[in-house]
């Protein structure tokens, strides 16, 4: 074990003393608490293209994957000024996270504090218990601080975000109510009524070297506008952005655009070494019962044919989960329709124009009380597969990749 790995796990006992001396010692005086319990099962009604024939022993065959998640919230309120979050997690997951599913509800985003820990050791099944957000919030007036593990969201896009470089969601995600928490120290300066600045610095995934992240983002309000500009350092990149957003007729009007310079050695074999990555959308009430958000993207870091995919899957980026696409151009429409004041349709479409492909996320949710909830839904991929050839098999198409899959929830918030 290196000293930079020993020093990792000092890390948590080295913050609470920093903070004993930044702050008085201080009592709560008031704490709240909630959580959820939610039961995710999934079945894939075909194999993933990519897989490998089992060798007989039955996880990789496994079509069914069952997913059971509490979260418990909780806040501390020392004063007005001071208040610590912290949101237990609890999951167990079968089969494994790298086998199933179960990304479509969870994550698997790389952190580096050691504040999770795999209780099981088995391709069958995981229980995991991590700590979600572990944060201290701290409002100095001219500048609120929040030290620790918490969520962070930059930019305007909704599908494929360009600015948001911190875990952000799957268009494939079908539960989004928590984003994943990073480890960070971030201070918030206000600029005036509805404008602000926020600088950060981070460490995204195992390692401080390759992972370190410092960047800022001034967001300013113009009147009916929200303008923002952002740039700094996140793994090894150089990364430089812009977000704009305004109402128009009661319609959203929402853009972004990034520029990204590499620094992964990789990217200079795939022709990478700069990058432009933009998104543009809409949101429409069409209706009091019927919303619609549709938005286009372009991923100047995808591969130019579907045939380069199996090379951009491998991709520390994709694997990251910082890009969510292997194409370059693509449109994400979603329709959301009320019928009941319990009850709601929502149809995704999210079609890549380079293979071209398309994923249709059908799915439909029931409120059976004040705090519980049912889901229910399918992704199903249209498109072309796997072709084989003599230097094996070749992606003729992203989802078409993506195998039928079969979801549901019970969800329940206390």
């Amino acid at each position: 074990m290196t000293l930079f790995t020993r020093s990792k796990y000092l890390w948590v006992p080295l913050l609470l003393l920093a903070l004993e001396g930044a702050i008085p010692r201080l009592q709560a005086q008031e704490f709240d608490w909630g959580g959820s319990f939610r039961v995710y099962p999934f079945l894939r009604l075909e194999k993933l293209a990519l897989e490998e024939e089992p060798g007989g022993t039955g996880s990789p065959s496994r079509r069914d994957t069952e997913l059971l998640i509490l979260r418990l919230t909780g806040n501390a309120f020392f004063d007005q000024h001071v208040r610590l979050e912290i949101h237990p997690l609890l999951e167990f997951v079968s089969p494994s996270r790298l086998l199933g599913p179960s990304g479509l509800a969870t994550s698997t985003t790389p952190t580096f504090l050691p504040l999770e820990h795999v209780f099981t050791d088995s391709p069958d099944l995981e229980l995991i218990g991590s700590f979600d957000r572990l944060n201290l919030k701290i409002d100095l007036n001219q500048v609120r601080i929040v030290i620790g593990r918490q969520a962070v969201t930059w930019g305007v896009g909704y599908f494929w975000p360009s600015l948001d470089l911190f875990a952000p969601f799957s268009p494939r995600r079908v539960d989004r109510d928590y984003k994943p928490g990073i480890d960070a120290i971030r201070a918030t300066i206000p600029l005036g009524a509805f404008s602000e600045v926020e600088v950060i610095g981070a460490i995204l995934g195992p390692s401080l070297s390759r992972d370190g992240t410092l960047a800022a983002l001034t967001r300013f309000n113009l009147g009916p506008l929200d303008w923002g500009l952002m740039g700094g350092r996140f793994h090894r990149d150089t990364v430089a952005g812009s977000f704009l957003t305004a109402d128009a007729w009661g319609t959203g009007l929402r853009a972004e655009v990034s520029w990204t310079q590499s620094g992964d050695p990789e990217d200079r074999v795939r022709d990478r070494r700069t990058f432009w990555r933009a998104a543009a959308g809409v949101d429409r009430q069409l209706t009091p019962t019927f919303l619609v958000t549709a938005e286009f993207s372009f991923n100047g870091y995808g591969a130019s044919q579907a045939s380069d995919y199996l090379d951009w899957i491998t991709a520390d980026r994709v694997l990251r989960g910082e890009i969510n696409a292997l194409g370059r151009f693509y449109t994400g429409v979603s329709g959301v329709w009320r019928f009941h004041p319990l009850g709601t349709i929502t149809h995704t479409l999210l079609i890549n124009f380079q293979d071209p492909s398309t994923l249709w996320v059908p799915s439909f949710q029931w409120s059976t009380s004040n705090n519980s909830d049912v889901l229910a839904g399918a992704q199903i991929g249209i498109g072309k597969g796997l072709q084989s050839s003599g230097m094996g098999p070749v992606p003729q198409s992203e989802y078409g990749l993506v195998p039928n899959t079969l979801f549901a929830a019970i969800r329940v918030y206390f």
